[in-house]
């Protein structure tokens, strides 16, 4: 009896530890959920509202915890819906998101000053692109995505 109890006890520690380690992304419905709380998000803290980018990221911050107390966003997903807040030109008048190639081809995301601030790695390439967020920014090959409308972006990278 001694044995059941201790493997019953074991299993239910291995299960909560299981569970506490649990990325965001690995259960069905994840991304769902985070796309669903972004888009809640940008309608209720719109990108060119804000003059400062913490009051920015409190707002979606602030939408990311309600979504996961009423349980429409994993709790352990809270996390990427502020990130990609954080890693965004919103409250940062001038500024753009920067998608970087390396000659190795990583590819990486950054807020700059201005376009002029840009500047392609060693090798590699860069682009200006018109999205407000280093998570919509960049394509897996480095081009970067365009503006909603088009219409002053091409998302070609520079540096070729």
């Amino acid at each position: 009896m001694r044995v059941v109890r201790f493997l019953v006890a074991f299993s239910a520690l291995f299960l909560v530890a299981s569970q506490a380690q649990a990325k965001c992304g690995d259960a069905v419905g994840d991304d769902a959920a985070v796309a669903a709380a972004r888009a809640q998000a940008n309608a209720d803290c719109p990108c060119a509202s804000f003059d400062n980018h913490g009051q920015y990221v409190k707002c979606v911050k602030g939408v990311a915890i309600a979504r996961a107390d009423n349980m429409t966003l994993p709790k352990n997903c809270k996390g990427s819906v502020i990130k990609c807040a954080a890693k965004s030109t919103c409250g940062k008048p001038g500024f753009v998101t920067c998608c970087k190639t390396t000659a190795t081809g990583k590819v990486k995301c950054a807020t700059k000053p201005s376009a002029a601030k840009c500047t392609p790695p060693s090798g590699g390439s860069a682009c200006v692109s018109g999205q407000s967020s280093c998570c919509d920014a960049c394509l897996a090959n480095g081009n970067c995505v365009p503006s909603p409308s088009g219409a002053f972006l091409d998302g070609a990278p520079a540096g070729f």
